[in-house]
């Protein structure tokens, strides 16, 4: 009887992915939760994964200081607030 079960495989566990929540996340890399928000949109970091209305993220993963920014945002005049024309 014995023969029978130690020729089967034993089945491995899958190991859940390691997260962290998105403000413990920021702390980490030193930035608040809006500017992990903007690196996110960026392509800096990965989106953060959505588990039960809050979000978390991969704390192994190093911020990708090669992605392209976005293009800046029009400059506005001190006095008026319009904005100002592009050259």
């Amino acid at each position: 009887m014995s023969s029978d079960t130690a020729s089967q495989p034993t089945k491995k566990i899958k190991r859940p992915k390691r997260r962290k929540a998105w403000p413990q996340l920021a702390q980490q890399h030193g930035v608040s939760t809006r500017t992990l928000d903007r690196w996110a949109d960026d392509g800096v970091v990965d989106p953060p994964e959505y588990i039960r209305g809050r979000k978390y993220g991969d704390p192994d993963q190093a911020p990708r200081l090669d992605a392209k920014r976005r293009k800046a945002s029009p400059q506005r005049d001190a006095e008026s607030g319009r904005l100002m024309p592009t050259s």
